[in-house]
């Protein structure tokens, strides 16, 4: 640290010179915040993904109302928002019946397949999404602005966290598909998708190992997802009750885009109910700790600071080198615990992204500063505050108590 000289004494040498006197002192202090801002750290980035990934599948499910057989509405929901592998089917002629519907603007259908898990079949487990190009208003519109085109028959388009790129071939259920391109990262269960439209989707469901193993049969027409786009002039929670009380005695779910995130948006919230707790207990136990310390560490050096009061220095220049000390210890804790926090996230991001099934784990560089700062920033004044408190008692004493009291 550079020297900052006032009077006769140079403060900034004396914080530098007393930091590393106290190494362990110093250690054990820096140990404490950097805890504190490794835990606060590291929750706030998980939470802020949860958050980002949660937005980002209710932006980009864009429908209004959703049909899906009832059995397997968590099914779809762990497709689309996590990317888990399902197979899902109802009988297609659902989509025709729900266009003719008042208030319904515009419908399409997708059809999701998982891939055979650790198969030679299938080069991984990933899931499959079928679409219809020519009346999506959810998928077509994304893949085209990327792609600048529509997904060929026969071909397939793969999400971000796939192994393929463009040009390369895939094998799914033993038929092989080239890759026609590759989506950027959504945040959501696309990511891990592969997508093909609906002329491609029958072909493959020709396939023997595609009746036997996903038990379809001879069905050919079925779909997994019915989405609906209301007209503006409607009110979507009337469209919704007039939907269910026509379609809900065929085991068919009705719901809006919402509710199918709304145990995901509950789970969130609680998540950061507990969060939130934890970090005001860490923030707590720290300031208390510190303060202890700090304590402990003006009653030990009276002497010293007696000594400097006799120099000529004021009992605010005595405080201002127990602040620097405290703000020092503060930084380097603060620091390392952002570093540590942003190395591990960055390492086991896959590991994370499993156990708690997270569709991503993702921040820019200007979130991470942002949250560093904010850290540094409570992190020293936690340290600062315990420091102005623990040297309450100091201020009182004259020069010849400080200097003889410890004797």
């Amino acid at each position: 640290m550079g020297r900052k000289k006032k009077g006769n004494i140079h403060y900034g040498h004396i914080i530098y010179r007393n930091l590393k006197r106290r190494i362990s002192r110093t250690f054990l202090l820096s140990a404490f915040l950097f805890f504190m801002v490794f835990m606060i750290f590291s929750f706030t980035s998980i939470l802020n993904s949860m958050r980002e990934g949660l937005d980002s599948t209710v932006k980009r499910t864009g429908a209004d109302i959703l049909l899906v057989p009832k059995d397997y509405f968590s099914s779809v929901k762990d497709a689309l928002f996590l990317g888990i592998p399902s197979t899902v089917y109802f009988d297609s002629s659902l989509e025709e019946k729900v266009a003719k519907e008042e208030g319904v603007e515009k419908v399409s259908s997708q059809m999701f397949l998982a891939t055979i898990y650790n198969s030679p079949c299938c080069d991984e487990a990933v899931q499959i999404i079928a679409y219809h190009p020519e009346s999506d208003f959810l998928i077509q519109p994304w893949i085209e602005k990327q792609l600048k085109r529509e997904i060929p028959d026969g071909e397939i388009v793969a999400g971000s966290k796939l192994s393929y790129k463009k040009g390369d071939t895939a094998m799914f259920f033993g038929k092989k598909f080239p890759v026609a391109g590759k989506l950027k990262e959504t945040g959501m269960g696309y990511d891990n998708t592969v997508f093909l439209n609906f002329n491609t989707a029958e072909e493959l469901l020709k396939e023997p190992v595609v009746k036997n193993y996903l038990a379809i049969g001879n069905k050919k027409e079925v779909v997994s997802l019915i989405t609906v786009k209301v007209d503006k002039k409607a009110d979507i929670q009337k469209v919704v009750r007039a939907l269910q009380d026509k379609y809900e005695k065929d085991n068919v779910s009705i719901e809006t885009s919402g509710k199918l995130m709304e145990d995901t948006r509950h789970a969130l919230k609680q998540y950061t109910t507990y969060f939130t707790f934890v970090e005001i207990i860490l923030v707590a136990f720290t300031f208390e700790s510190l303060l202890s310390f700090f304590i402990i560490t003006m009653s030990e050096r009276k002497k010293e600071y007696g000594i400097i009061k006799s120099l000529g220095g004021s009992t605010f220049k005595i405080l201002s080198i127990t602040i620097g000390e405290a703000a020092a210890i503060g930084i380097i804790g603060s620091l390392a615990g952002s570093f540590l926090s942003i190395l591990i996230l960055t390492l086991f991001r896959n590991f994370i992204l499993l156990h708690l099934k997270l569709p991503y784990l993702r921040q820019s560089f200007s979130d991470l500063m942002l949250l560093t700062v904010f850290c540094t920033g409570l992190s020293v004044l936690t340290g600062v505050f315990a420091a102005i408190l623990s040297s309450a008692a100091i201020q009182r004493k004259e020069t010849y108590t400080l200097i003889r009291e410890n004797e």
